[in-house]
């Protein structure tokens, strides 16, 4: 019996054994996460991305590579192999044409294969958005003056997004719409600043998860990222037969509002109005800001 006992008790111990050493292997790979990041989140195509590493286990047999977001984690893309025997460090890549991608590190490739340890989402811009040359020369009235002021090529370059205007009910969304446009397709905007295309904020925000919206913090971390001076956003409702806008500027260096109001507007036509109004009103206190 006692020998019975023996081999039970035995058979206890190979199995917690087992379970430990297995835990701890799983801990070990999942700790071997290691960090991957690019050393801007927007590029043009052709420009140099530089990738940095970090917890590499140092085998020349791993590898990051460069693929589409979305696409299979067997897709090896542009790859490089890292260093052997360098757990941090970077490796240069030349940005693809215009899209959505990521960087993937696949650390341990010789046990684990195509397992993904560290991905980092950014996005190739076309070059027109990426590398707008300073406004050409423009006159641009003053709102609050009948004199002209010149934005020559010289001026300092200014870059600013305008973000979606939020609808906050559904028989405003078109409204939202309507003002988000027409502040893009001002020409006073557009001569006094380095406007991010629509199309190209989108494109950034889908490769790295972000969303566009009013609220503040997602304002300045995106504007961040993005290298941005300025960003605009507001939101639009309906009050009976008023349309009601809200706007803000926000200032990327200063994390904060800088200037913010509203106005009221019946029908579309008067809406437009009141937005070159307001575009007015932001191209000055921007410049000021900038000053």
């Amino acid at each position: 019996m006692r020998k019975a006992g023996d081999k039970c008790r035995f058979r206890i111990y190979l199995s917690v054994l087992f379970t430990i050493a297995f835990c701890c292997w799983s801990a070990a790979a999942a700790g071997d996460s290691g960090m991957i990041k690019t050393d801007k989140d927007a590029y043009a195509k052709g420009e140099k991305i530089k990738v940095d590493f970090l917890g590499a286990p140092g085998s020349n047999r791993d590898w990051i590579c460069i693929a589409p977001a979305g696409s299979p984690d067997t897709e090896a893309g542009d790859y490089q192999y890292m260093p052997g025997g360098a757990s941090e460090g970077f490796l240069t890549f030349e940005a693809p044409t215009p899209g959505k991608y990521e960087v993937r590190a696949y650390y341990n490739y010789s046990r684990n294969g195509y397992i993904v340890t560290a991905r980092y989402g950014f996005a190739v811009l076309d070059e027109a958005s990426a590398a707008r040359p300073a406004a050409v020369p423009a006159r641009v009235k003053s709102p609050d003056s009948s004199q002209a002021t010149l934005i020559t090529a010289g001026s300092p370059v200014i870059n600013v997004a305008v973000f979606h205007f939020t609808p906050l009910s559904v028989d405003a969304t078109g409204y939202g719409i309507t003002v988000t446009n027409a502040l893009l397709n001002n020409p006073r905007m557009q001569s006094s600043f380095v406007l991010l295309g629509r199309k190209d904020l989108e494109l950034f925000l889908s490769a790295n998860n972000l969303q566009q919206n009013d609220d503040l913090e997602n304002i300045i971390e995106i504007g961040t990222r993005l290298g941005l001076n300025y960003v605009i956003a507001g939101t639009v409702s309906r009050r009976g037969a008023a349309i009601v806008t809200g706007y803000k500027v926000v200032g990327i260096a200063q994390r904060n509002i800088i200037f913010a109001g509203q106005f009221k507007a019946v029908g579309e036509s008067d809406l437009i109005v009141n937005v070159a109004k307001m575009s007015d009103a932001l191209i000055e206190t921007i410049r000021k800001s900038k000053n």
